[in-house]
């Protein structure tokens, strides 16, 4: 191989390899994933992803659809996961274009006089003068011109671009789970409403039955073949059935207000005509759970975000043992006048290049440190995430099939 390839070859190679140590890419921790839960159900390995169905619309309830709809159009909190997320793209735009060299325009002007001036010119110049000297003077400067300015730490840059793409992820991850959380809270104070009204409905019935069976008893006692303590026994039921009413109907109205605020409006009434009877919960649940559902988890996108950015902040502290590379220039035009004698004009341009490194920065050190620090803990809180998330499905899972043993005994 020629000579003169084997320096440009060797200085790529230790580019490369730089950018390998000190700007390490993200590598997935490796999980040590269960087969199924306690309560049997099988979790497979696919790509069937069933947090972005619309589960609710298997209930096949109108009133329950469109209050999701309007909570999902009109919900401040996820207004507000859509405004972050913006932010966090802005800001990844940001460090996409500091590869872009910046270009400013300046300008400067002055005006001054001498005074105490006494000044004799000498050979042409003093030809030009009528009385052959000149005396206190007028000058102003004029200067104008584009400043284009690049500066550049390659290892910086990448890992402010990753720091930053992971941060639109993380956010995004965020907006859903702020999703999930409006649609279980809509669907929870739907339901409960549901309910609410139809324990209303049956203390309503209650109260009929007992004014009934209080009236019979009451004639009972007339004729002469019913006695005053059972008389007594029902008013003192029918009297605390009436005042459990007002307090039923004040649930109703909280939880009311509660689903109001959930799709942005003012408190009112929910109006539905569902009867909470007639619902079929059988086929809510699948047989088997997908790997994905868990690892599309909010929460766990969350955590392995928060590690991609621990990863990309790693290899940012290492960036700065690299040079930062300066380049700089100035063009335009300047003009002197003194008016009194004459004018002129001339223009201008120039370029300059600066590179600066830390050669002795104790500090860095222990920001580099701190960084590993930090991915440590991302490192173990997306673990523990994982775990969690395994825990939290098998309970629910079991809780569910230990309601239904009871319900059906």
């Amino acid at each position: 191989m020629n000579k003169k390839f084997i320096v440009p070859l060797f200085s790529f190679s230790a580019l490369i390899t730089g950018c390998s140590f000190f700007s390490p890419p993200y590598q997935p921790p490796i999980v040590d994933l269960p087969t199924s839960t306690k309560s049997g159900v099988l979790i497979e390995s696919g790509t069937t992803d069933f947090a972005q169905f619309a589960w609710w619309k298997k209930f096949n309830n109108p009133p329950l659809d469109n209050l999701i709809l309007q909570a999902l159009k009109n919900n401040n909190q996820i207004k507000m996961a859509h405004a972050n997320i913006m932010q966090a793209q802005a800001q990844l735009k940001a460090a996409e274009y500091a590869w872009i060299p910046t270009l400013n325009a300046g300008g400067m002007g002055m005006s001054g006089n001498t005074y105490l001036t006494n000044m004799t010119p000498q050979g042409s110049f003093a030809q030009a003068l009528p009385s052959g000297s000149m005396g206190n003077t007028n000058f102003s400067l004029l200067q104008g011109g584009f400043v284009p300015s690049y500066t550049l730490n390659i290892f910086a840059n990448i890992n402010q671009t990753k720091l930053a793409k992971a941060s639109v992820e993380l956010q995004k991850a965020n907006a859903n789970a702020i999703r999930l959380s409006i649609i279980s809270q809509i669907s929870g104070s739907y339901f409960m409403l549901l309910g609410q009204r139809k324990q209303l409905l049956l203390q309503q019935n209650s109260i009929n039955d007992l004014t009934q069976l209080y009236q019979l008893q009451q004639y009972k006692i007339k004729i002469g073949k019913g006695d005053n303590s059972t008389l007594a026994l029902l008013q003192q039921q029918l009297a605390l059935s009436k005042a459990q009413i007002p307090q039923i109907e004040n649930s109703i109205a909280a939880t009311e207000n509660a689903l109001k605020i959930l799709i942005g409006e003012n408190p009112g009434i929910i109006t539905t005509n569902s009867d909470i009877d007639n619902f079929d919960l059988s086929k809510i649940i699948p047989t088997n759970l997908s790997s994905m559902v868990l690892k599309n988890r909010p929460d766990v996108l969350m955590a392995e975000n928060n590690l991609k950015m621990a990863n990309a902040n790693v290899g940012l502290a290492n960036s700065m043992f690299f040079p930062t590379i300066s380049l700089t220039g100035n063009i335009g035009g300047a003009s002197a006048a003194l008016s009194n004698l004459f004018s002129v004009g001339s223009g201008f341009w120039f370029v300059q290049a600066a590179a600066n490194m830390p050669i002795l920065n104790a500090s860095n050190y222990e920001e580099i440190n701190a960084a590993k620090s930090g991915y440590y803990v991302a490192y173990y809180n997306y673990m523990q995430t994982i775990k969690t998330a395994f825990a939290d499905v098998d309970n629910n899972l079991t809780n569910l099939q230990k309601i239904n043993e009871v319900y059906t005994s």
